[in-house]
C-alpha cells in the first residue's frame, strides 16, 4: 500500500496523480494538527476528466473533516465508500506548514 506525507504549504497539495482505468481507494487518512496554528478545514477532493468534456477537469469533493488545533485524527473504516476517479488532492483553506497529512490508498 503506497502513501504520501505532506504538509500544508500551499492551498491545495496532491496527494496522488491519476492512473488511468482505476480507481484510487484511501486505505489510511492521518492528520497531525498539534503544531499548527489554527483549526484545520480539509476538503479531500477528486479532480477528474469525463468523455462529454475531456479538456476540462471537475473537481468534487469527496471528503471533508474538520481538525482542531492541538489534535490528531486518524481514519481507516470511515473511507470504505470512497473512492477517486481521478487526482486525489487536499484542500486547506488557510495555510499552515505545521499541518501534517498522511494518505494512504490502493488502486482498485
Amino acid at each position: 500500500m503506497p502513501s504520501k506525507v505532506v504538509s500544508m504549504t500551499v492551498d491545495t497539495q496532491e496527494l496522488v496523480a491519476e492512473k488511468k482505468n482505476t480507481k484510487i481507494k484511501p486505505s489510511f487518512i492521518g492528520v497531525d494538527n498539534v503544531e499548527a496554528a489554527a483549526d484545520a478545514v480539509l476538503q479531500f477532493q477528486d479532480v477528474f476528466q469525463t468523455a462529454a468534456a475531456p479538456a476540462v477537469d471537475i473537481t468534487a469533493d469527496r471528503l471533508r473533516i474538520n481538525v482542531s488545533v492541538d489534535a490528531c485524527v486518524s481514519l481507516r473504516d470511515e473511507l470504505k465508500d470512497i473512492e477517486f476517479l481521478g487526482k486525489a488532492q487536499v484542500k486547506r483553506g488557510v495555510l499552515d506548514n505545521n499541518c501534517h497529512i498522511t494518505f494512504a490508498y490502493d488502486f482498485e
